[in-house]
């Protein structure tokens, strides 16, 4: 097979047009921690990924239009996109980004990822008075700071998050898991600080590592098992909504995995472990189908299921707000059935190759549909060690899957790779474009 020959990268300007556009602002990657847990240490050589200093706030105001006109938040401090994105309070104008933000986009909400070492009073009360500002703290661990995050004032970190509580300023904490390293029971007590201090929601995210990472050898073989039934025990406990991120779903059940309290949900008798199955008797796809639904929705009218029976409900809101019930992700029917009509699934054989998460969702809204398609899962083979997320495999890990599914005897017509792991431009995180495994296999490629 020939070698795969990377393309040149788009200009920074284009990548911060095209992240904007996704409502994702970014504004540094400076950061001031040093997470013994950060991948940007250790990304393969070839891993297309961007810094960028402290982006002027005039550059800032001429670019703000980007954001669009979507009713999505704006997005500041999460790494989505090529760009790596520190820690959004180093930068010197982060105070007059928001408000510039809040003055051009006033109905929009504002989301901003943060490991709260750098909060102020002022600008806490700042964040107060402008509205509509929620927070992500990512504290991680309240024990093991400075072995694990690299913090060098702890105490003034925890003051933060108490005083960001009781300023009544919405946010939610997100630890990752390292029982290996701390113990679960700093898990538990940084998830109880967080629910202390006042957060409506606890993530609690499994950690991946390249291969290249001193810690990829020491994850342990049953940590996913171990951190869903510890979610689980957690969330009864502590009675908010804890979610394990990536969830490990099997199938498209639109299950209702909480409900905030005082919530619309809560007022129509919606409850946790309830399945949203239609919506004025049209049948719901997935739970990403069913939240878009019952947030989009003026008064949506559901049908729900709890053990076996089926109940009616009005879920009594305005519409493009909230319905306060916690789901998850999975598959969003818009996009199934565009990539139904681009691919001619009916009448093609299908390959589908695809993350080991979104394996099992797929083979779902193929049963669902009566469809029949090869689904493979997909092992890393760019980045390795415990890496099985979409948007990190590359050309390379689709074609070594390629051949072992062809080899077995199965010959597509068609294969459909994942949206996620390409760029605008067709390019995965090595710079090669997916045109490439076209040629290289003779097959068409459809992205989904």
């Amino acid at each position: 097979m020939s070698v795969l020959e990377p393309t040149p990268p788009p200009s920074i300007e284009v990548l911060l047009y095209h992240a904007e556009n996704e409502g994702i602002l970014p504004i540094t990657s400076v950061c001031n921690m040093g997470c013994i847990f950060c991948s940007n240490k250790y990304n393969p050589e070839g891993c297309e990924v961007f810094n960028i200093e402290p982006r002027p706030l005039k550059h800032i105001e001429e670019t703000i239009l980007w954001l669009g006109s979507t009713r999505s938040p704006v997005i500041i401090g999460e790494s989505v996109t090529r760009i790596n994105e520190g820690e959004p309070l180093t930068h010197p104008d982060f105070l007059e980004i928001l408000k510039l933000v809040r003055g051009t986009y006033p109905e929009r909400s504002i989301r901003v990822t943060t490991n709260a070492s750098l909060f102020t009073e002022t600008l806490i009360d700042e964040v107060r008075e402008m509205g509509n500002v929620e927070f992500l703290i990512s504290l991680n661990t309240v024990g093991y700071r400075k072995e694990l995050m690299g913090d060098m004032n702890p105490e003034r970190t925890l003051n933060n998050v108490r005083t960001l509580g009781q300023s009544n300023i919405t946010f939610e904490g997100s630890i990752v898991a390292l029982p290996f390293i701390t113990g679960w029971n700093d898990v538990e007590d940084t998830a109880k600080f967080l629910k202390d201090c006042g957060a409506t929601c606890i993530r609690l995210l499994a950690p991946g590592f390249s291969k290249l990472h001193p810690l990829s050898s020491k994850v342990p073989i049953d940590l996913r098992d171990e951190l869903l039934d510890f979610g689980l025990r957690l969330r009864k406990e502590l009675k908010i909504p804890v979610l394990v991120e990536p969830p490990y779903l099997k199938d498209l059940t639109p299950v209702v995995v909480d409900v905030l309290p005082r919530s619309p949900a809560k007022r129509a008798g919606i409850r946790p472990g309830d399945v949203i199955a239609y919506e004025r008797g049209r049948e719901i796809f997935s739970s990403s189908h069913a939240f878009k639904i019952m947030r989009d929705l003026e008064n949506p009218r559901i049908t729900y299921e709890r053990d076996g029976v089926f109940y009616d409900t009005v879920i009594y809101k305005e519409q493009f707000t909230s319905p306060g019930v916690i789901m998850y992700d999975d598959l969003d029917p818009e996009d199934w059935f565009d990539w139904e009509r681009k691919s001619g699934v009916r009448r093609r054989k299908m390959l589908i190759l695809t993350s080991v998460f979104a394996k099992p969702l797929i083979e779902s809204a193929l049963e669902k549909r009566g469809l029949t398609a090869e689904v493979k899962a997909v092992r890393s083979l760019f980045f390795g060690g415990n890496i099985e997320a979409a948007g990190l495999l590359t050309v390379r890990d689709f074609l070594g899957s390629f051949e072992e599914v062809v080899s077995s005897g199965f010959e597509p017509g068609v294969v459909t790779l994942p949206k996620r792991a390409f760029d605008p431009w067709g390019r995965d995180l090595e710079g090669v474009r997916y045109k490439d495994f076209e040629v290289l296999t003779g097959c068409r490629v459809v992205l989904g």
